[in-house]
């Protein structure tokens, strides 16, 4: 198991340098993604829709974004799975991001389509500047491109990049982290206030988003080495849970199963299956107090099935449980820095409504942190059950 902890090690690194790459973005861009959000946010006299347009784990990414939006009372996020016609309204501002690595997933470009028929705006992230998504919105006077260069799972490389982070994580977790960033540039450019074309806010934290990701790599070699060994050798079904932002790092995780040829299931899909014994369950909560998962736990436990969460909160009702049911070994905690760990202490149990208020304002270090640390487990993952990218790409919906 050596070689697992050091391809966990260096998958982190790699992922530390994705985080780093984006200190590096066009000013020019980010300065202009930063004023174009802040202009459609200032206050006026009309409701504001900001409609999400992304598929697969690029949505997950975007989401976790949209969520923050709810900081302002009179923006109001919509998904894919709440179209643009649905509402649309020319007495409205209405705003679409559109997040596509390829610029090739056709939903999204259909929606793009629709948002320029509409006559709204829009604004691509996306890795290919060549792609049709590009083209339609480079050509709209309303439309803005990002371009941030990172693997997507289109990618033929077949480099040790491509063991160590399979199925375009690096896209997903830049537009992650990006998004997270530029929302600390944004309120002080609503009012007109900030000069500042350096975006310092936005280099701030992304080297803060860096240096906890250094910390990942560090968890202590012989615990994560328990884990993964309880982890992998098992012929039962995965069923991954979460809510709020950390619910979408955790649907993403979900995916990465199926990629590794595995049952596994979202926990709240409408499918998914009561717990068995051979079944695991991976519930992700920063807090560790979150009431579905701690419902999830109590669960899988009475039922025989094996828990192995992810939380970096060690004096929350979840560690309490697994102490009480003798399976401290099978947590896996995520470490922040010392600053923040007051962001997650606690054992009061929340409900899902309390906790996603919370998360709407908290600093997301954990989602962050969590997204980086289960890329590195499925890179170890698939080492560990002998897949190559391009099995996983078969298997990939």
């Amino acid at each position: 198991m050596a070689d697992l902890i050091d391809t966990y090690k260096e998958a982190t690194a790699l992922q530390c340098r994705f985080i780093e790459k984006l200190t590096h973005l066009d000013l020019e861009g980010v300065n202009a993604f930063a004023d174009s959000l802040a202009l459609f946010l200032k206050d006026d006299d009309r409701n504001k829709f900001v409609y999400g347009l992304a598929a697969g784990r690029s949505a997950l990414s975007l989401y976790s974004f949209l969520q923050l939006l709810h900081n302002y009372h009179d923006v109001f996020p919509c998904t894919m799975e709440d179209p643009v016609q649905k509402h649309f309204r020319k007495t409205r501002k209405n705003l679409g991001i559109a997040v596509s690595g390829s610029g090739e997933t056709p939903s999204v470009n259909k929606y793009i389509e629709d948002i320029i028929d509409h006559g709204g705006e829009i604004r691509l992230i996306t890795a290919n500047k060549e792609g049709t998504a590009c083209n339609l919105v480079e050509n709209y006077e309303n439309g803005s491109v990002l371009i941030i260069k990172g693997k997507t799972k289109y990618d033929t490389d077949t480099s040790k990049q491509s063991r160590l982070s399979p199925m375009g994580t690096e896209f997903e977790l830049e537009v992650l982290a990006f998004l997270n960033a530029i929302f600390n540039e944004v309120p002080s450019r609503i009012g007109g206030e900030s000069e500042d074309r350096s975006c310092e806010k936005y280099k701030a934290t992304i080297r803060d988003f860096s240096d906890q990701c250094n910390l990942i790599s560090k968890i202590d070699p012989e615990r994560l080495e328990r884990w993964f060994k309880r982890l992998f050798p098992r012929s039962g079904r995965y069923v991954i849970g979460g809510v709020g932002r950390s619910g979408l790092v955790a649907r993403a995780f979900e995916m990465r199963f199926t990629h590794l040829n595995k049952t596994s299931y979202w926990e709240y899909d409408f499918n998914a299956p009561s717990f068995q014994i051979g079944d695991v369950y991976v519930p992700i909560t920063g807090s560790g107090n979150t009431y579905e998962c701690l419902q999830g736990v109590r669960n899988a436990l009475k039922s025989g099935a094996d828990v192995m969460p992810i939380t970096t909160n060690t004096p929350s009702e979840l560690v309490e449980l697994m102490k009480v049911a003798g399976r401290m070994d099978d947590i896996a905690f995520i470490p922040v820095k010392p600053e923040y760990t007051d962001l997650f202490s606690g054992s009061k149990e929340t409900s899902t409504w309390l906790v996603s208020e919370y998360s709407w304002m908290r600093y997301p270090i954990f989602e962050i942190n969590a997204s980086i640390f289960t890329n590195s487990v499925v890179a170890v993952g698939s080492e560990f059950l002998g897949m190559e990218e391009a099995g996983m790409k078969r298997l990939h919906a």
